[in-house]
């Protein structure tokens, strides 16, 4: 194959027998390599031996560039590898690498040809600077055309399958746009001469198969229009001929770099957006099934709440407890997410025991380890250890990953937790024997709404946000997260790396539990959600308080006039006046708490609330407050 595609190219050149502005073979020994691994490197270099050997040439310079090819795509394979490159073009990042890549390589076999061809008495020195340029411009042009059609191919799913009248629908519509780019580019470069700006009819085609069909039909296009524009060229027609054989090759090399570059980014972004909008839907089935998952049995429960056997009612309102802290983690989670997309999250760091953040972690989860008969292992090389974190948002991160590593282990496995300080680097590795993870899994794992194949069952449930969250809440204390596993089966490790800081001088004793008087006292309750108006009203009475209601700003302001409140706990999304709206008004009127109760995961920095709950309000943190 190499050989094949190297008589194709050397066959096209103009100036002397060994150069050529149009040189396929880069193109497939990068794909070659980076499929096949680099045992194919000697394969590149027997095919470039014998294609140069046979181009009237000393067999010393034939060697030389061999290897200079063989390099080039040792070298392409290896930038690409370092970037972690996905062969199907399917995200912007892989472009670019990939554009880099096809720049950067041929500098290697463009230097090591051309001086093999000078020290071997082939061309004069003083052609070589001239020589240089257009076998770099060859090698980068055949890597950025052939490369991507045959990666992309490769990693195509099979196509040989019976399709039903819809399913075959898009490939009619690629065949038909095929045959008509074909005709197309067969008239302005091969029929029609030197008729201006007729090139730029090959646009609206790579476009429509970036959009349509990803980097898969612009990589296809733009191989079928390459050579049939190639072809013309060399035949002396179409708008590249009238600069002359070897310039007219050059300048269409130029122009189709602009078209693929173009296509292949536009290629990527369409199926960005169409992994993105997958995932989108993805999600939103996962959280209908999640969301019905706890609601199911809060249904049966109320209605087990009527009964008159004390333990039935007892049991029922345990699992509507349980259900309902199931619920909130959901909705917390989808509010973290946001926040953070919004940069609305605002960070309290501190010097924190790094013994004290692993702790509060683990007991997050303790209890569902011990259901699952799980060894739970926990070791912490430096005791005295201080990292300057949020200790909230921190522990959030080791619970989280615990977590994960609780769903996806098997009963009596192994979960350890490691934290070790490398020369001012804390690095805290949670490790388990569980499922593991595929390679794309892997490449994936801390991506929104990412999870593993799941069973049709979903026994492990979760929306697939807590590797997310993980991530961004590391990333904002300026620390690294990377997970790593061998395979199914081999288990995984997520390691976290954030600095290290000196222990504070002075630690604070913890301050003495304070005995609360109980207090009847005046609370305004404004909530324009009926149902939830009437269960705080009587959840507040219960304790011993006057209690109002008011279901909307102007009411609001209306019952403070006349109940005079010590506590007003105020909606922030009312009608008429918002929540904003009202506090500031109550403020003018009188010195009463404010309590903003609020479904929104955040307010504005300047708020005229005292506190702020987050909706659903636990009982006993509403206790604590009204007191």
């Amino acid at each position: 194959m190499y050989v094949a595609f190297a008589k194709l190219g050397l066959a096209l050149a103009i100036r002397t027998h060994q150069v050529t502005a149009v040189w396929p073979p880069t193109g497939f020994a990068i794909a070659a390599v980076l499929r096949l691994g680099r045992r194919s490197a000697f394969g590149v270099f027997l095919g470039a031996l014998l294609a140069n050997a046979t181009a009237d040439e000393p067999l010393t310079v034939a060697t030389g560039i061999a290897i200079g090819n063989t390099l080039e795509a040792l070298l392409a394979v290896s930038i690409l590898r370092r970037f972690q490159f996905d062969g199907a073009l399917a995200r912007v990042r892989d472009v670019l690498v990939f554009c880099g890549a096809s720049a950067i390589s041929p500098i290697v076999a463009a230097t090591i040809g051309v001086a093999s061809l000078g020290l071997g008495g082939v061309h004069p020195m003083h052609e070589l600077p001239g020589l240089w340029w257009l076998w770099w411009m060859g090698d980068a042009l055949g890597a950025l055309i052939v490369a991507p059609f045959l990666l992309v191919w490769s990693v195509a799913p099979p196509t040989r399958r019976r399709f039903a009248f819809a399913s075959a629908a898009p490939h009619i519509e690629g065949l038909t746009g095929i045959v008509l780019l074909t005709a197309v580019c067969i008239t302005s470069f091969i029929t029609l001469r030197h008729v201006q700006a007729i090139e730029y009819a090959v646009f609206p085609f790579i476009i429509w198969a970036a959009l349509r069909f990803g980097p898969l039909g612009t990589a296809t296009v733009a191989v079928i229009s390459n050579a049939i524009a190639i072809w013309g060229t060399h035949l002396g027609r179409g708008p590249f001929a009238g600069a002359g054989p070897e310039q007219g090759l050059v300048l269409l090399q130029v122009f189709m770099a602009v078209v693929v570059t173009t296509g292949l980014l536009l290629g990527a972004v369409a199926a960005q957006n169409r992994l993105a909008q997958q995932r989108k839907d993805e999600f939103l089935a996962m959280l209908g099934h999640e969301l019905r998952n706890p609601l199911a049995p809060i249904v049966h429960a109320v209605e087990l709440l009527g009964k008159r056997d004390p333990a039935v009612a007892e049991q029922a309102r345990e699992i509507i407890r349980r259900q309902a802290a199931h619920l909130t983690r959901l909705v917390d989670d989808l509010l973290d997410i946001s926040r953070i997309e919004r940069g609305a999250i605002h960070l309290e760091r501190r010097p924190v025991n790094i013994e004290e953040v692993v702790g509060a972690g683990v007991d997050t989860w303790r209890h569902l380890a011990a259901q699952k008969h799980l060894r739970l292992s926990i070791e912490i090389d430096d005791r005295s250890m201080w990292i300057g974190v949020d200790p909230m948002r921190f522990t959030q991160v080791i619970a989280n990953l615990l977590h994960n590593a609780i769903k996806f282990t098997p009963s009596e496995g192994r979960i350890a937790i490691v934290a070790a300080n490398d020369h001012g680097t804390c690095v805290l590795c949670v490790r388990d024997d569980g499922e593991g993870m595929d390679a794309d899994t892997l490449d994936h794992a801390f991506d929104l709404f990412v999870q593993g194949r799941p069973a049709l069952d979903r026994p492990r449930g979760g929306l697939g946000l807590g590797l997310t969250l993980v991530r961004r809440l590391v990333e904002l204390h300026d620390g690294t997260v990377e997970a790593k596993s061998d395979g199914i089966g081999q288990g995984s490790a997520f390691t976290i790396r954030v600095a290290t800081v000196a222990a504070p001088e002075h630690v604070p004793a913890p301050e003495p539990e304070r005995v609360v008087v109980p207090r009847s006292r005046r609370v305004l309750i404004v909530e324009d959600h009926a149902d939830t108006r009437q269960m705080l009203m009587l959840l507040v009475e219960r304790e011993g308080h006057q209690v109002r209601g008011a279901a909307d700003g102007p009411q609001a302001i209306v019952e403070a006039k006349a109940f005079d409140p010590d506590i007003v706990l105020l909606d922030i999304g009312l009608p008429g006046l918002d929540g904003y709206a009202v506090a500031r008004e109550l403020r003018t009127m009188s010195d009463a708490r404010l309590i903003a109760l609020t479904g929104y995961g955040t307010l504005s920095q300047e708020t005229p609330f005292d506190e702020h709950l987050l909706k659903p309000v636990e009982p006993a943190k509403l206790r604590e407050l009204l007191q």
